[in-house]
């Protein structure tokens, strides 16, 4: 079994990274005003955001002040609306601070904030080396140009001035350990991260995100037992950020306990479903347990995220391969060279799945258009609730399969071809080849309401219940006018035994069309399993007057009631 390419993604969650190395973001806090001037302080007011934009305003409009009093105001002003993320108002206010006093740091130490909020970190670099130079004692003023440097990967200098805030107000240690941390975590100095979030731990032993960013960097240096250690703890303390649970996946997913690693990634996802790295590592666990059609729908789910990322569709084609369909695996891999030409792991991947069929496969067939339309008609076969023969299946099967095989074709026909072709495996029983072309079918026409149906139905035959009732309410979001979408997944609610859900849709199903006989017997067949032998024969009648092939299963229904219930 071919090794899966793994992400592991940083769960740097501390307020460093996950709130953009911005002052501003940290909010008021007796540690962060202990960073800026007493001058700055005394200008108005400071409580919440609101409050200190009141009090500010009042000092402004007063007009009994000006100078640096006032250019103080409107610094502190354009702080609190930063923190409000009222840009445009925030940047008034600062340039008009500067304006007022072009020799007062705190105003150029506050927009270079102010830019850093805005991800213009050159312009936060140059705004926050002026504070420097006006006040190099101003905490603040070093606090906000290592944020930049980080921002720009001199990591040395936003080291350096980490340092001089510590010599300058030891007491703001706590916010700094932290994210002195962070830039030695960046460097790639593990020792020392560790280090420093050892001692803002020692300050905040509760402080969530530092235990998460410790486990990543002890991680990093292989000691993995404290690590999860690390991550455990974080999920005790704040059991609903992912970063916890995807840390700990991490290391159970590096240390091969692909079990437990599934059960970490599932919860990550459960409190991030937009993350797209639990997918991806979850998707590898997922492989390497040998489940590969959840791990093609973790694949699937990380290209819909990120779809320009190569990684995701280098870890479909090796699932894709797993699962026996070499052309679309070589599709994926081909998708992964166009996004990102000579990606390592797609040619490691390529070299393993062979060679791009460049040594003992026969390449591409390039149809004639008459011998394209034949096999189309044929592998298009109509596909209704009545399985065809057997001759025909099959007949249909290798339609489809010299098409696919073939060059040529635009996505929406591929889609079709495809969906045939799941469609016989699946009633032939090989689900998880149909889930392939389900899958697919679904990559050449996201909006296939008929993919993603069928792929339910795939996923209900290897009793991927959860998976299945996800694409079925796709499709019925897609086509809420299909009445075969509600009955579909109405059949996988009778399976996991949720009569409840499983009437309600198929309620939807008969009022979206009420002459379809499938709906009804099924319902009948529900309304027998829950004991209403009246509803049951009722709607057994329905669907054999509306079906004759309904008709001696649905009559001897009513007998069985009066003998089984």
């Amino acid at each position: 079994m071919a090794k899966s390419h793994l992400t592991l993604a940083s769960i740097c969650l501390s307020l460093s990274l996950a709130l953009g190395l911005s002052w501003a973001l940290l909010g008021p806090s007796p540690a962060n005003a202990q960073l800026i001037s007493d001058e700055a302080a005394r200008a108005c007011k400071q409580g919440t955001p609101d409050e200190t934009i009141a009090s500010c305003s009042e000092v402004i409009d007063s007009g009994t002040v000006s100078g640096r009093p006032l250019a103080a105001a409107y610094t502190q002003r354009g702080f609190a609306r930063t923190l409000k993320r009222s840009l445009t108002e925030a940047e008034a206010d600062l340039d008009q601070a500067i304006k007022i006093d072009p020799e007062f740091a705190d105003a150029y130490a506050n927009r270079a904030n102010f830019w850093t909020v805005s991800h213009k970190y050159d312009r936060a670099l140059a705004d926050a080396e002026q504070a420097v130079r006006l006040n190099p004692d101003l905490p603040i003023a070093h606090f906000v140009r290592a944020g930049a440097a980080i921002n720009l990967g001199q990591y040395d200098r936003a080291i350096a001035d980490y340092t001089e805030i510590l010599r300058l107000r030891p007491t703001a240690g706590a916010a700094v350990y932290g994210q002195r941390g962070y830039a030695y975590h960046k460097k790639g100095d593990e020792a020392h991260a560790v280090a420093d979030y050892n001692e803002r731990l020692k300050i905040e032993p509760d402080a969530a995100g530092t235990l998460l960013n410790r486990g990543d960097a002890l991680r990093n240096m292989n000691e993995m037992s404290r690590a999860v250690a690390d991550y455990s703890e974080a999920i005790r303390l704040a059991p609903d950020n992912p970063g916890g649970w995807e840390g700990r996946g991490e290391v159970r997913l590096i240390t091969h306990d692909f079990n437990g690693a599934v059960a970490d990634f599932s919860e990550a996802i459960r409190r991030a479903p937009d993350h797209t790295n639990a997918y991806i590592n979850r998707g590898a666990a997922l492989s390497l347990l040998s489940q590969y059609a959840r791990a093609l729908a973790d694949q699937d789910t990380t290209i819909r995220l990120a779809p320009t990322y190569p990684l995701g569709h280098v870890n479909r084609a090796e699932t894709l391969d797993k699962l026996g369909d070499h052309v679309a695996a070589m599709a994926s891999l081909n998708k992964a060279l166009q996004l990102a030409p000579g990606f390592a792991p797609a040619l490691d991947a390529q070299k393993k799945i062979g060679d791009g069929g460049k040594k003992g496969r026969k390449p591409a067939a390039q149809l004639s258009r008459e011998a394209a339309n034949n096999y189309y008609h044929t592998c298009s076969f109509p596909v209704t609730d009545i399985d065809p023969s057997r001759e025909n299946m099959i007949r249909i099967v290798d339609a489809c399969t010299v098409l696919i095989n073939s060059q040529g074709g635009n996505d929406e026909d591929r889609a079709v071809v495809h969906v045939q072709r799941g469609s016989m495996y699946r009633r032939h029983g090989k689900y998880e080849l149909a889930l392939v072309d389900y899958s697919e079918a679904i990559r050449h026409d996201p909006n296939s309401a008929m993919a993603y149906t069928g792929r339910g139905n795939a996923y209900r035959g290897l009793k991927q219940f959860d998976l299945a009732i996800s694409d079925h309410t796709e499709a019925i979001r897609l086509r809420p006018d299909v009445a075969a979408y509600y009955n579909n997944r109405a059949n996988v609610w009778r399976d996991l035994k949720d009569n409840e859900h499983a009437v309600a849709d198929y309620d939807l199903s008969i009022k979206v069309d009420p002459s379809y006989a499938t709906a009804y017997y099924n319902r009948g067949n529900t309304r027998l399993a829950t004991g209403d032998k009246d509803g049951a024969a009722a709607d057994f009648e329905q669907a054999a007057k509306l079906n004759p092939a309904f008709k001696p299963p649905a009559t001897e229904r009513p007998r069985q009631v009066e003998t089984t219930l």
